[in-house]
């Protein structure tokens, strides 16, 4: 499954880039309960309390900065296990700025396996874009300058 979208911060392009190379600073966003372990510079893991529907638990993973190209791209790579279920994420971040706004477009492509993947597609994509619209909803309000 392919998740995109854009969206805009009255923030300078080199604070947005610096915040999403933050595993600590961007994992500040995510509502759900969770901890975060830093391995090295490029890589870390955790674990998140969180479900969908039914399928509700302990999910553990990893991520890792796999490319960088300061200020303007990212990418990273993901993987998490848990409740009989499994994911992997491989995202794209790409930021551009004019006139003091920092456009952040973002790409995830997502499997899912297990018993979540067996949750009605529907419902899966709705808390996905609530999860996600949320998630970039709190890096705005962490990085407005206001």
């Amino acid at each position: 499954m392919r998740q995109e979208g854009a969206f805009s911060i009255h923030a300078p392009q080199t604070k947005v880039w610096s915040f999403f190379i933050d595993p600590v600073r961007l994992s500040s966003c995510v509502d759900d309960p969770h901890t975060l372990e830093i391995l090295d510079e490029n890589t870390f893991q955790g674990e998140v309390k969180s479900g969908v529907g039914p399928v509700r638990g302990t999910f553990k993973g990893s991520a890792k900065i796999v490319e960088r190209d300061p200020p303007r791209r990212a990418r990273i790579k993901a993987h998490g296990a848990g409740m009989g279920s499994a994911f992997d994420v491989d995202s794209t971040v790409e930021m551009s700025e004019y006139g003091g706004v920092t456009t952040v477009r973002w790409v995830a492509d997502v499997v899912l396996n297990g018993t979540i993947a067996t949750v009605g597609a529907r419902f899966l994509q709705g808390t996905i874009d609530q999860k996600t619209n949320q998630f970039f909803e709190n890096v705005r309000k962490k990085l407005e300058v206001r």
